[in-house]
């Protein structure tokens, strides 16, 4: 009992302390001794190195988002000659209202990427950082999605602070409840914020290079931030500790997603909205 109580605090002012690497490190050595073959153990985890066929709906929105995050899964979908449509909901400015020099570069940025890989791109003309779920919006990602009828829809994990990024989720969230019937599976993807418990990995070890390049395409971004550095670093450690936990392969990159029903999606996500609010988080407005 004595024990216990020590280790609890022990693990309490590691917390309070030490970095997140360190945590990680740490959870990864207590789990690996005390499992028979060390390691995690996977359950309520599925790690895959190929993508499931079906039609592709990405929710991106800014031009490049479609990298970042889900870059890698996604070119596992074309590969299988998957039908991918990415949706841009936002022109990418950046907030700076005047530049729409920078909303042509950016287009002309994506439109590259999409030519050079197959993808199928809508452009909607909504300001960056002003993005809302209201009757247009809704009424219009209703549309795409009649007109597309995925089977995956992709986009940023709700738990992704960035205003237009909760917002595309509050816009989904508000389109699926009209849409009862649908079966779509939804895949919640990292772009500034960690997923705290992904569900579900794809390795992408043997494409990562093709990611990086895609994204080394969106050059504007690229100029104020590494996101390859960002996914590289990112990727490199749910890889470690998801697909090769076990440390028996030097290196190697997977993404980690949040993967649930539609059902699952809005309930999960309206439950999450309702403690914003009691919180009284800016999120929400």
């Amino acid at each position: 009992m004595v024990r216990k109580k020590i280790r609890r605090l022990i693990w309490r002012f590691l917390h309070w302390l030490a970095p997140p690497e360190m945590i990680a490190a740490l959870k990864y050595r207590q789990i690996a001794t005390s499992a028979p073959k060390g390691g995690f153990p996977l359950k309520n985890l599925t790690v895959v190195s190929a993508a499931p066929p079906g039609t592709v709906l990405v929710l991106a929105p800014h031009p490049d988002d479609e990298v970042i995050g889900p870059g890698g899964a996604l070119y596992l979908h074309l590969k299988n000659e998957d039908p991918v449509t990415v949706l841009y909901l936002t022109d990418g400015r950046g907030g700076i209202a005047s530049d729409t020099d920078l909303v042509a570069i950016r287009r002309r940025e994506a439109k590259a990427i999409g030519k050079e890989h197959g993808l199928n791109q809508i452009f909607w003309d909504i300001p960056d950082t002003t993005l809302t779920s209201n009757s247009g919006t809704v009424a219009a990602l209703k549309q795409v999605l009649k007109k597309i009828r995925p089977d995956f829809i992709y986009l940023p994990s709700f738990f992704d602070r960035q205003h237009d990024h909760f917002a595309a989720n509050q816009l989904l969230a508000d389109t699926l409840r009209d849409l009862e019937d649908s079966a779509v599976t939804i895949l919640g993807y990292e772009i500034w914020d960690n997923i705290s418990y992904p569900n579900y990995i794809v390795d992408i070890s043997d494409i990562f290079e093709m990611k990086a390049s895609m994204m080394r395409q969106y050059e504007t971004p690229m100029r104020s931030t590494d996101f390859v550095a960002l996914f590289r670093h990112r990727n490199a450690l749910h890889y470690s500790l998801f697909v090769n936990s076990a440390y028996r392969e030097p290196e190697g990159y997977a993404e980690a997603f949040c993967r649930l029903d539609a059902r699952q999606y809005v309930t999960l996500f309206n439950k999450y909205v309702e403690t914003l609010k009691e919180t009284h988080n800016p999120l929400i407005d």
